[in-house]
């Protein structure tokens, strides 16, 4: 009897080791499983506001490259401009909504971005704000051609004047600001985003894999604009819409959806396939 009972303890104490061991195990099998997102208000709130500014710029950029170049590429534009400023007036708001858009999107990115990658998500911010100022000059260029088309119209139409020259000036000056300059930084700015996207894994593959090419293409074929083996006028090249396709997919369908319905995946510290 007196065995027994001092093997007991022994017997039992090896059981709840046995237990916590098994207990313990259990919890760090089961903690990789643990898919629960939890982020703070803050994130969340600018998670909301990026989707809702890409949509933004999509709703202002597409039909703002349409409402005023075809009147423009009329041999009597200066004398159309005054009498529907509306429409002009109309454009530039229409852009200027669309440059406040692709700031903003780079600011309430940048809280979370830095924490990644902070060299990246700086850069993404100034590639913004550079094609942002570039644009406004293409704004106030169009905005400029009000007062000339006034004036050309004072001064009875006269063909062959400085009017026309001044006209087309301040016509190069618009698709320059609008297009032909801040076209390559939308798609160095997509591909510094896109990237980080990709790296850390904040949204699924799928979706950044699409900006990237998406933004890659964009700035390949607006480099090739820039030494007229194709023309970057909007209308003025099908291959232009067919290659801006995957950007238009990824800004307007893909992140948006995604960042309204689920978010962006906030790891605590960069993931490393090395350090895994």
């Amino acid at each position: 009897m007196t065995q027994t009972n001092l093997k007991t303890p022994r017997a039992d104490q090896f059981q709840g080791d046995r237990e916590a061991s098994q207990v313990a195990s259990g919890d760090t099998m089961n903690s990789p499983k643990r898919t629960k997102r939890i982020v703070g208000a803050s994130q969340r709130r600018a998670e909301i506001v990026i989707a809702a500014l890409f949509l933004l710029t999509a709703a202002t950029s597409i039909p703002a490259a349409f409402v005023l170049d075809p009147m423009l590429n009329a041999p009597n534009y200066l004398a159309w401009i005054f009498p529907n400023k509306a429409v002009v007036v109309l454009d530039t708001l229409l852009w200027s909504f669309n440059n406040i858009g692709i700031v903003f999107i780079a600011v309430f990115a940048l809280p979370l971005l830095r924490k990644l990658d902070e060299a990246l998500a700086v850069g993404y911010l100034a590639s913004r704000i550079i094609e942002g100022t570039i644009m406004m000059v293409g704004i106030v260029a169009t905005l400029l051609l009000i007062p000339l088309s006034q004036e050309f119209l004072q001064a009875g139409a006269p063909h062959g004047s400085w009017f026309l020259t001044l006209g087309d000036v301040l016509k190069q000056a618009k698709f320059l600001g609008l297009s032909e300059v801040s076209t390559p930084l939308l798609g160095l700015g997509g591909l510094l985003f896109t990237w980080m996207l990709f790296r850390y894994r904040l949204v699924p593959r799928f979706i950044s894999v699409v900006g990237l090419i998406g933004y890659a293409l964009v700035f390949l074929y607006s480099i090739v604009g820039w030494f007229g083996l194709i023309d970057l006028t909007p209308g003025a090249s099908g291959a232009w819409g067919v290659l801006a396709l995957p950007v238009a997919v990824f800004e307007i369908i893909l992140l948006p959806f995604w960042l309204l319905f689920r978010g962006f995946k906030a790891p605590e510290a960069p993931e490393h396939p090395a350090a895994e």
